[in-house]
């Protein structure tokens, strides 16, 4: 009886090691694994880091050669997803072998800090995101935004306003877009009409021009890209019809009071 005890004692406890170190086994083995996708995460970004103050154009030929395709699968939705500005070209799909970065300046600071998040491991749930249906799906959003960003430096840096702020833009610029890609643009076009971009010269002010590609890298604009332009026109014009009708009542209230008096 007693060897039948110590037998079943012996089966249970060997049953309960051989469960947690192969529950141990597997969790060490899932942690080096995520600390080796981490350092490839780690690795892209130091390569753009050493372009800091430049373009992230000046990053794409070294960052597409020094990173093989499984290592650019793997981490490229998730640099996205952290602000790294991978683009989209216009007249092009995504293509894995050749990733695209928007042109904006590679701050230090700012990589710095994805690093940090991704080597405590606050982005692991990033990793591993299909980037062809991923990018896919956002195909869309990124050409309006090129078509904006477009917009901006064909058009917008090259037009002028003049002292009664009355804004000229290069002749004929429509001409330069597809049908489609000026509807994207008419809501843009209109709230981009202000003096304060432009300098004492009418000249449009180069740093402000960057400030609003960026915006549009950053999905600031993304609103102004995607509402239908008879919908902004519907609300803009309700909007102007109330303020009409709130100025009247205010001067009829201002005028009453005055009889009073």
């Amino acid at each position: 009886m007693t060897g039948y005890i110590i037998a079943l004692l012996t089966s249970v406890i060997g049953g309960l090691i051989g469960t947690y170190c192969g529950s141990r086994f597997l969790h060490i083995h899932e942690e080096n694994k995520m600390k080796n996708v981490r350092n490839i995460a780690i690795e892209a970004l130091n390569i753009i880091n050493k372009y800091s103050k430049q373009s992230y154009g000046n990053a794409v030929n070294e960052f597409n050669t020094s990173l093989s395709i499984t290592k650019k699968r793997i981490i490229i939705v998730a640099l996205h997803k952290l602000g790294i500005p991978i683009s989209i070209p216009t007249n092009e799909v995504f293509n894995i072998k050749r990733v695209h970065f928007a042109d904006k300046i590679v701050d230090k600071d700012e990589i710095d800090g994805i690093i940090l998040q991704i080597d405590n491991g606050y982005c692991d749930n990033l990793f591993y995101i299909d980037p062809d249906t991923y990018f896919a799906a956002n195909f869309t959003l990124f050409a309006m935004r090129n078509v904006a960003k477009r917009y901006v430096k064909e058009v917008l840096a090259k037009s002028e306003c003049n002292k009664e702020k009355r804004v000229w833009y290069p002749e004929n610029w429509v001409q330069n877009f597809g049908v489609g890609e000026y509807l994207i643009l008419r809501i843009l076009h209109e709230q981009l009409c202000v003096d304060y971009i432009y300098d004492n010269k009418g000249k449009a002010i180069p740093e402000k021009m960057e400030q609003i590609v960026h915006e549009i890298d950053m999905g600031i604009w993304d609103n102004s890209l995607q509402i239908n332009y008879e919908i902004y026109k519907n609300a803009k014009t309700q909007t102007e019809m109330n303020n009409v009708f709130q100025s009247l009542v205010s001067q009829q209230r201002n005028d009453v009071e005055n009889k009073n008096l």
